[in-house]
């Protein structure tokens, strides 16, 4: 039981953090920060980011 508190007091932590650091953001900043960071992930991961689903497969078929 001790790890999970642990494991919950840890996503608090980090959920109080994004909010404090976007709290005084508009969506247009919040949206630019959330494709920063996953066009980062893409790339440290070797990913290829695709603008939707729907879109992808009407491409490719």
């Amino acid at each position: 039981m001790n790890k999970m508190n642990s494991i919950e007091e840890e996503l608090n932590r980090i959920r109080l953090e994004i909010y404090e650091e976007t709290k005084d953001m508009s969506l247009q900043e919040r949206t630019e920060r959330v494709s920063k960071i996953a066009d980062d992930a893409a790339r440290k991961y070797g990913l290829h980011r695709i603008a939707s689903v729907k879109n992808d497969v009407a491409k490719a078929g």
